[in-house]
């Protein structure tokens, strides 16, 4: 615990540097050739003055080109690259163009399928560098050497060895290489981000082979390839990322763990979860249409960087960035049948997006609809509401971003985003299956709900900010945001007379909001040339609260449960506010060519209060809230070793904290609660986890293989006592572990294969016996296994299989921990595109081979009652679209 005068000390340093940024005067800017061009990503570099490209090299390669830029200070060069029809193009900003000749450089055909290579001052602060195929764009990937920039270049389709070199080739300098988990793929003309960098697990960008944590990445190309077959994003993450478990094909996610904790969910870096997240409210990962989508960055394992919750890891979603250098509109229509071509399975699908740069002003705005009908699963039974995330709702997303460049040395951007869901309750549950022997499917009764003086279910989120960069300023980059976020969710219509004949609540239904402010502010230090210091404040204020929609009981009755009249609200959950203030500070270290040293530590301040003299809706009672402070310093510290260009190790020490679920504390609780004596929250959960890892790429395959041991003295597991009834918090020790491997495999231009694979476990210490007892499979996902196979079968046309597999797993059964085993399950997609006039049309179908399967989650809650959510996942179906843009 860290004393007050230590707490002190660390405020008024942070303070004082804040205050030095504040006094600088604007007439500080420069007005030399610096720039500071517009980037998403924080990059690290020195902006003193702008970096000199002095020359260039095109040599030729037994698979094309070789193009070398040329400079004496390269690890300052930070590229952006996108592409237009046949040219690929990368703005170095910051840089300036200082040939011999003093001109630009341009060679024509280069190589076979080359037409053209040119390098030259785009502006007063930008090189531009554009190589233009003959046949289609050209595939390139980046490498760091001592004497440059390089870039390897090959032509699309080349079919011929390419001519000798023009002039003698010079020996190598040793380079390395930026892999991903993911395969290398081609940029395209929707593409726009800068080249293997990553933000998000060191929050400045940094090259993936130099971060010693295991991430997987997930591109706008690999977005758009995935919701051909599937728009749901915890189906995507699940798909992709290891150590994510299965997706529940629901609304929420909060059984969706990463290495078996709860990840924090960012978006452009706002949290967007909070602490209100239960069984009705966690929507995280629907609350952002993936169209707004530019990539995803999942960071595995707790951080000490970012905090805030973020025990099981971080999942960033960046959203779309402005065309830099033409207006470019996208637009894409679909259909799609959610049940082999069942009447009232039908949806559709619609976006259109806009974007460009006008003088120092770049803006971007795109706008999607998307609603689905009735899904049915593999037997051809409809699936009750709550079974499905996307049934019977429309939805819509709008994302706005308006960008100025302030001189040559600042930005500011604004960006609004916002996300709304509604769903018809178009039935009720079954509840005769219950009275059912065995393990039993819920089935759909046919009763759809009329909401008067209310609206039907609904998920909604808003998130507003202002970005702000100075690149330099007190020697270091500067970010500040500013940002306001609010979740509603209004869940389905119950009735709770089943459960409990006796209470004071009849018919109701949850709305759970969560309203949140909050800034960060971060300072990047070159202390050297290879020693920067990272450091900065984050502080947010949400204020919390759930209620019960009340509804009239005769009239409900009358109608047989189709008319709900809303008639007044009660409280569900306590009204709270929690306060975070968090300071940072992290080292990076280039030690060498081979090793890269990280480490830093955290400290974070949190308050909760909760509404004093509150009467619960569900009980009648009344209760007592107060006030609660706790805080703690959490430390990273990580390795990476080159070992060869292509393969490198890592080894990291990682802890994060998290509050336990203050929701579920302070709902239903027991009579004569008082939350300032009763909730011992003297410290939060901290995790302390180690990682081995080892990452290679190679022209044609890339692999990685990581092992994970995580503890935490204080957990923060919910377990039921019985489905509907009570859940305690169980603040025992806790324990993860386990191993996640990704490989990749490009055996030639037009086949492309790889597989993931997640084993994982975890257990708890039980208080009774002291023994460590298996988790609840809601927290621990079983074995999952992924694999793919890509082939472009005709010129424009490719097609793609893709499998899921989730294991059996019984342990916690067995521990009588849930009240049964998981069984196994395997789903099949396919994906074909084809490239159609001036777009590409696209067919998904989503399990391929009709498999009748319930997922993880689903089958644990048949275990309590079949009656209720135990609902099969949906069978096979199918969507078209096309989508072009000019």
């Amino acid at each position: 615990m860290v004393s007050r005068q230590s707490k002190e000390i660390i405020s008024a340093g942070i303070v004082f540097a804040f205050a030095l940024i504040l006094i600088q005067p604007a007439a500080a800017q420069t007005t030399s050739n610096h720039t500071s061009t517009a980037k998403l990503l924080l990059v690290q570099q020195n902006n003193n003055s702008s970096v000199k490209v002095t020359g260039v090299k095109v040599n030729n390669t037994d698979k094309g080109i070789e193009i070398i830029l040329e400079s004496a200070n390269p690890e300052a060069l930070q590229p952006t690259n996108k592409s237009t029809e046949n040219s690929f193009i990368v703005d170095i900003p910051n840089a300036v163009l200082a040939l011999p000749e003093g001109k630009d450089f341009n060679i024509a055909n280069p190589v076979q399928g080359i037409i053209s290579v040119s390098v030259s001052q785009a502006d007063n602060n930008t090189v531009q560098l554009t190589v233009t195929g003959e046949s289609g764009l050209p595939a390139a990937e980046l490498f760091d050497g001592e004497e440059g920039l390089i870039f390897e270049v090959v032509p699309k389709a080349a079919t011929t060895p390419p001519p000798e070199p023009e002039q003698p080739e010079e020996p190598e300098e040793p380079r390395s290489e930026t892999p991903s988990e993911q395969p290398t793929e081609q940029p395209t003309a929707e593409t726009d981000e800068s080249i293997e960098l990553v933000v998000t697990a060191t929050r400045t960008g940094e090259e993936l082979q130099n971060i010693p944590r295991s991430v997987t990445v997930i591109t706008r190309e690999q977005l758009d390839q995935q919701t051909k077959v599937n728009r749901d994003l915890q189906g995507i993450l699940s798909n992709s990322v290891p150590g994510l478990g299965a997706s529940s094909d629901s609304q929420q996610s909060f059984a969706q763990t990463l290495r078996g904790r709860p990840p924090l969910v960012l978006v452009d870096g706002v949290p967007i979860s909070s602490n209100i997240d239960n069984d009705t409210s966690v929507a995280n990962l629907r609350r952002i249409d993936v169209e707004a989508i530019e990539r995803i960055e999942v960071v595995r394992g707790p951080s000490a960087v970012y905090g805030d919750g973020a025990a099981g890891g971080v999942i960033n979603i960046i959203t779309r960035r402005p065309n830099e250098d033409k207006v470019v509109s996208t637009a894409e229509i679909g259909v799609r049948s959610v049940g082999n071509f069942k009447g009232g399975s039908f949806g559709n699908f619609l976006s259109y997006g806009i974007s460009g740069k006008q003088g120092g002003v770049d803006f971007i705005a795109s706008f999607t609809r998307d609603s689905f009908g009735t899904p049915f699963d593999a037997e051809g039974d409809r699936i009750p509401l709550f079974g499905d995330a996307e049934a019977e709702s429309a939805s819509i997303n709008f994302l706005g971003k308006l960008g100025f460049q302030l001189g040559s040395e600042q930005r500011l951007q604004i960006t609004a985003n916002y996300f709304n869901d509604d769903q018809n309750q178009y039935g009720d549950y079954d509840l005769t299956v219950g009275e059912l022997p065995g393990i039993n499917k819920a089935r759909l009764l046919d009763r759809p709900v009329e909401f008067v003086n209310s609206s039907d279910p609904f998920n909604r989120g808003t998130v507003i900010q202002f970005d702000y960069t100075h690149n330099n300023i007190l020697n270091s980059q500067l970010q500040a945001q500013a940002y306001y976020r609010q979740t509603k969710t209004a869940a389905t219509l119950f009735d709770n007379r089943i459960w409990n004949p006796d209470g004071i609540l009849d018919i109701g239904r949850s709305v759970v909001t969560a309203e949140r402010f909050g800034g960060r502010l971060q300072l990047d230090t070159a202390l050297s040339n290879n020693l920067n210091l990272l450091w900065g404040a984050d502080y947010s204020s949400e204020d919390s609260k759930g209620d019960y929609d009340l509804f009239d009981v005769a009239e409900f009755d009358n109608s047989n449960g189709r008319i709900a009249r809303k008639i007044g609200s009660s409280i569900r959950i306590a009204p709270f506010t929690t306060k975070n203030l968090g300071l940072f500070s992290q080292v990076k270290w280039e030690a060498s060519e081979k090793v890269f040293l990280s480490g830093g530590l955290r400290y974070e301040n949190i308050n909760v209060s909760v509404v004093d003299n509150w009467v619960d809706g569900d009980t009648g009672l009344s209760y007592r809230g107060g006030e609660k402070t706790l805080d703690d310093v959490v430390f990273n510290a990580g390795v990476v070793y080159k070992a060869t260009p292509t393969i490198s190790l890592f080894a990291n020490f990682a802890q994060g904290f998290s509050l336990p679920n203050i929701s579920r504390i302070v709902q239903r609780p027991q009579a004569g609660f008082n939350f300032a004596e009763d909730v011992e929250l003297s410290a939060p959960q901290k995790v302390d986890s180690y990682e081995l890892g080892i990452r290679g790429q190679w022209n044609n395959f890339q692999a990685s293989l990581a092992g994970f041991y995580s503890y935490s003295s204080l957990g923060t597991t919910i377990q039921f006592e019985d489905f509907g009834g009570d859940f305690r918090i169980l603040r025992a020790p806790q324990r993860n572990y386990g191993i996640e491997l990704a490989a990749d495999w490009q055996p030639s231009d037009k086949w492309k294969l790889g597989s993931t694979l997640t084993w994982s476990e975890g257990e708890r210490q039980d208080s009774a016996t002291g023994e460590f007892v298996a988790m609840s499979s809601f927290d621990i996902s079983p074995l999952k296994l992924t694999a793919y196979i890509e082939n472009e079968t005709l010129p424009g046309w490719n097609n793609r299989l893709q499998g899921l597999y989730i294991g059996n797993r019984n342990r916690a059964f067995d521990a009588e921990i849930d009240p049964i085993g998981v069984n196994s399950y395997f789903v099949m997609d396919l994906i074909s595109s084809l490239k159609l006039g001036d777009g590409t049309l696209s067919l998904g179908v989503r399990n391929l081979l009709n498999n009748q399967y319930l997922n993880v989650s689903n089958q644990i809650y048949a275990g309590y009652d079949g009656s209720y959510y135990a609902s099969a996942a949906r069978g096979r179906t199918f969507t078209l679209n096309y989508r072009w843009s000019w």
